[in-house]
This record gives structure tokens, C-alpha cells and sequence, in this order.
């Protein structure tokens, strides 16, 4: 067995080693995604259900994991460590956001062999995919610093990634001009047009747009990431 020498290492070793979560973690978003794709649903419901899933698996998993590590005691052994917090942060978000980009990944080639004419859409949405759960990631982790229970950090979770969702246009479509302003400014609605224009609906932007945009985010995101590892390490 393989020695971890580093933070993203021990994180997939430990991910390798439990086998049952390892095939729980890539069979549940399948499951989701297979009767949305192959059933011949609308597009549009297809991709507000799989753009909820992609949010939610990275936020949901990050926070529930770092809270249980500050509740063990894990948290102040990391401190110890000759890195920063910011690059001590990057470390384990980017390998969960790997890790749960690995499971998405299934669902991606469903989609794609599902409309293969939609090969245009296919690396603004691997980006999007990814941007959305660096995000997911960070969010759980900043409502792990607030959380005192895996059980608790799923309220703080769910309850603003519900109206950034309303807002980004992923529930209904959005009309009103200050509305489609916001809903630019949040990565889950370039995420949401990746996947209409995948599964074969009519996003109203260009893959260029939505790739640049996934870019952007994920960038973003990184560096946000180094940004606000104290807040995230220090804050108990």
C-alpha cells in the first residue's frame, strides 16, 4: 500500500481504500442521470436537476468531511504543518473537487453519447463542471467553520445554495433585466447552459461565452480558495 506524503495523496488513498463509498460515490450520480437522459425528458428539466446534483455533491461532501475532522481534532494537526493555510486549503479542495469531478464523470459521457451532435457544448461543460464543484467545495468548507455537526453543516449548505440557484435561472427562466445581470454573475447558470446545450435544448448563450465563463470561475475560484484558508483552518 502506498505511503501518502503529501495532503492530496493521503486524500486519495483514503477515497481508494473504501471500497463500498467508492462504488456508493460513483453509482448515485448515475443513478440520477440515466433516467434524465435516456428517458426523453426536456432538456430543461434535465439540466436543473443535473446542475442541482453537481452543486450539491461538492458542497455537501466537503463540508460534511472538514466538519467531522474539526470535530476529531484533525483540524489542529493540520496546523502543524509546514504549509500555509491558503495552500493547505488548495490541496484538499482541488483533490475533492477531482475526486467528485471522478464521479460526474460517467454521467458526462452518458450525455454525451446520448447527443453526440451537441460536441460543440462538450468543453464548456467539462469547465463549467469543474468551476461548479471547486465552488461546491468551498462552500462546504467555509460552512464547516460554522458548523459544529456533519448533520448541521447541510443546513448551512443547502439554504443559500438554494436562492443562488433560483437566482443563476436554474428553476425557472429569468426575464426581468437586473435578474439576468445576477444570474451572470453566478458560476451554476453558465453550469445550467452547458448542460441545455449538451442535452440538446436551446441555451441562450454561445459555447464560447459559457466556456470563457468556466474558466473564469475556476480561476476565481482557486484563488479565493488560497484566500480563505485561515478563515477556514483558524477559525475554532
Amino acid at each position: 500500500m502506498m505511503l501518502a506524503g503529501t495532503i492530496w495523496q493521503r486524500e486519495f488513498v483514503e477515497f481508494a481504500q473504501r471500497r463500498l463509498a467508492l462504488v456508493i460515490k460513483l453509482a448515485f450520480p448515475l443513478l440520477v442521470a440515466i433516467p434524465l437522459v435516456l428517458s426523453g425528458a426536456p432538456s430543461i428539466y434535465a439540466a436543473m436537476a443535473l446542475t442541482m446534483l453537481t452543486a450539491i455533491v461538492g458542497a455537501l461532501g466537503a463540508g460534511a468531511v472538514l466538519t467531522r475532522e474539526r470535530q476529531t481534532g484533525l483540524t489542529l494537526r493540520y496546523r502543524t504543518l509546514p504549509v500555509t493555510p491558503g495552500r493547505l486549503l488548495i490541496e484538499r479542495l482541488s483533490t475533492n473537487a477531482v475526486i467528485d469531478f471522478g464521479q460526474l464523470i460517467p454521467v458526462l459521457v452518458l450525455i454525451a453519447l446520448r447527443h453526440p451532435s451537441a460536441y460543440a457544448w462538450w468543453p464548456a461543460l467539462l469547465l463549467t463542471t469543474a468551476a461548479v464543484l471547486l465552488i461546491g467545495n468551498l462552500m462546504g468548507a467555509v460552512a464547516s467553520s460554522l458548523s459544529q455537526s456533519p448533520g448541521e453543516v447541510m443546513l448551512y449548505v443547502v439554504i443559500p445554495l438554494l436562492p443562488l440557484l433560483y437566482l443563476s435561472g436554474v428553476f425557472t427562466p429569468l426575464s426581468q433585466p437586473a435578474l439576468l445581470v445576477v444570474s451572470r454573475l453566478l458560476p451554476f447558470s453558465y453550469l445550467h447552459e452547458a448542460l441545455l446545450g449538451a442535452l440538446g435544448g436551446q441555451p441562450t448563450l454561445p459555447p464560447w461565452e459559457t466556456l470563457l465563463a468556466g474558466l473564469g470561475f475556476l480561476v476565481g475560484a482557486a484563488g479565493l480558495t488560497g484566500r480563505l484558508g485561515r478563515r477556514v483552518f483558524e477559525s475554532d
